[in-house]
């Protein structure tokens, strides 16, 4: 059964655990303490957080922009109907990247400003994934409205395959 509501809330569940993380990884980062020993422990848990966003969530993004938003600029009637949530990945996919920047920069070195930027950075990052897994909520009941069962178990099946090769 891939009805399409159960596939897309496992698959945001997945999705909000990595968010939350990032969320409580950017508050371990202190840019005031001089003491960066916490910093440098986080390191690790964070390069890893943002590897898995770069080959889960980009991936993902990709899928959902080639498949379900023309589906859902289709029944709508409207080409720009899912135009917002395109931006939102665009800006998703430039805060991945500035957080494996930072990441990389770090490789030299720990200071003030590398922590406040990097701390920054997740805090946005976490703030975009949250708003906008909750506002996918909103655009599902279209879909959910305006599909065919075929058409709905179609596109259930399409991002339950996605989520078995990225998530």
């Amino acid at each position: 059964m891939y009805a399409l509501s159960q596939v897309s809330r496992e698959h945001h569940a997945r999705l909000r655990d990595r968010v939350g993380r990032l969320h409580d990884l950017a508050e371990r980062l202190c840019p005031d303490c001089l003491d960066t020993s916490g910093t440098l422990a986080a390191l690790p848990e964070i390069r890893a957080l943002a590897q898995d966003l770069q080959q889960m969530l980009i991936p993902h993004m990709d899928a959902v922009e080639a498949g379900v938003y023309p589906t859902l600029e289709r029944i709508m009637d409207d080409r720009r109907a899912s135009a917002p949530m395109r931006d939102e990945h665009e800006q998703i996919r430039k805060l991945v990247a500035r957080t494996r920047s930072l990441l990389d920069s770090t490789e030299a070195g720990v200071d003030r400003y590398s922590v406040l930027a990097l701390r920054r950075v997740m805090l946005r990052l976490h703030m975009m994934l949250r708003t906008h897994l909750d506002e996918w909520e909103l655009y599902l009941p279209v879909l959910e409205q305006r599909l065919t069962p075929q058409g709905e178990a179609a596109l259930g099946r399409a991002l339950d395959h996605l989520a078995s090769v990225h998530l």
